[in-house]
Parts: C-alpha cells; sequence; structure tokens
C-alpha cells in the first residue's frame, strides 16, 4: 500500500510540472533584444588588398591590415578610431606604406542580425617611400560595409573603403594628392 501511495504522489506532482510549461510559454516581459544599444563596444580587425587610385602606373595593388574600436552613443551610431598600415610596391621595386590613423564616426542601420555601417573619419598618416618620409598629412576615409551578427559577441563581413590623403610642401607644385580604395574583410568582437 505504501508503494501504491509513493507512486501516486510522484504522478500527482508530475502531472503540475506538466501544466506548469504551458504556462511559462505564454510569459512576456516585454524585453526586446536590440543588436547594439548606448554604452556597446566592439572592436574590428581586418585585412586587404589596397588599390591606388590616381598613381598611374606608378603603384601596383598592395594590401593592409587594419585595426578600429567604436563605442555606441545610441542604438546606430557610434564612435571611435581606427589605425590602418598599408603598403604599395613601386614601379622601382620600392614600397610606398601610408599608416592613416583617424578619428571616425559611423551610422548603422540593422536589418535583423544583418548590420549596415557607413562611416566618415578624418585624422593623420605617416607615409614613407623609399628613403624620404612625410607626417602629419591629413586622411579622409569614407567606408561603407556589410556584416552579419553571427552571434551577440561576433560579426563578419566586408567594407570597401576610400582612403583620401593631400600631401602639402613648402613648393606647391609638388602638391600631391592620394586616392586609394580597399575591400576588407573584417571581424568584430562586441562587448
Amino acid at each position: 500500500m505504501k508503494k501504491i501511495f509513493a507512486v501516486l504522489m510522484v504522478l500527482l506532482l508530475s502531472a503540475g510540472f506538466v501544466f506548469a510549461d504551458e504556462a511559462a510559454d505564454d510569459y512576456d516581459d516585454g524585453f526586446v533584444y536590440e543588436n547594439n544599444g548606448k554604452g556597446d563596444q566592439y572592436l574590428k580587425i581586418g585585412i586587404m588588398p589596397f588599390f591606388p587610385l590616381n598613381f598611374g602606373d606608378q603603384l601596383k595593388v598592395g594590401g593592409g591590415a587594419e585595426i578600429g574600436y567604436y563605442r555606441f552613443v545610441s542604438e546606430s551610431i557610434a564612435m571611435g578610431g581606427e589605425i590602418t598600415v598599408t603598403f604599395n610596391p613601386t614601379l622601382a621595386k620600392n614600397a610606398l606604406t601610408l599608416i592613416p590613423i583617424t578619428f571616425n564616426v559611423m551610422y548603422q542601420p540593422v536589418f535583423g542580425k544583418i548590420e549596415v555601417p557607413l562611416t566618415l573619419g578624418v585624422g593623420t598618416y605617416f607615409a614613407t617611400a623609399q628613403n624620404a618620409s612625410y607626417f602629419p598629412g591629413l586622411s579622409l576615409v569614407g567606408e561603407a560595409g556589410v556584416f552579419y551578427r553571427f552571434s551577440e559577441m561576433w560579426s563578419f563581413g566586408a567594407e570597401g573603403k576610400f582612403v583620401c590623403t593631400p600631401q602639402w610642401v613648402k613648393n606647391s607644385e609638388y602638391n600631391k594628392t592620394g586616392l586609394f580604395a580597399g575591400l576588407t574583410i573584417c571581424a568584430r568582437y562586441h562587448f
């Protein structure tokens, strides 16, 4: 008799758990998950081919890498900075090395798990070619990209990058403006 009573008690208590599960599914606490919010941050790393746009055959396609940090000031606007290191081989088998350091403002609309960052930046750059160097120079950067939010902490994607580097010297007939483009493959770590 004691065994039958114990089995009936276990079944009675188990039946309550079955019905409680259905009630829990109907609970809505009003929380809506947003990909980004004010105060969210991320680190970005990327590699790219780097194309000279206005050098004729004097420069060849090179490469580069970048690292950046951004902090959201609202759900869709972030501020941060990037350091990019690039190189382009020259006609004489040397290399033009360009290192822009920029402060950037980014607007990023979100469509589900797809994020579309649009970025404008201004800063300085350091350039070397052969035995000459140039610093400081004005660096203007524009970027547009598409990222897939893989998880809460990671997103992966690509960005098109445009870099303008005017070079002003004392003798104005030697002033030049370098125009470059890059296609960056990036990973972003969100925290």
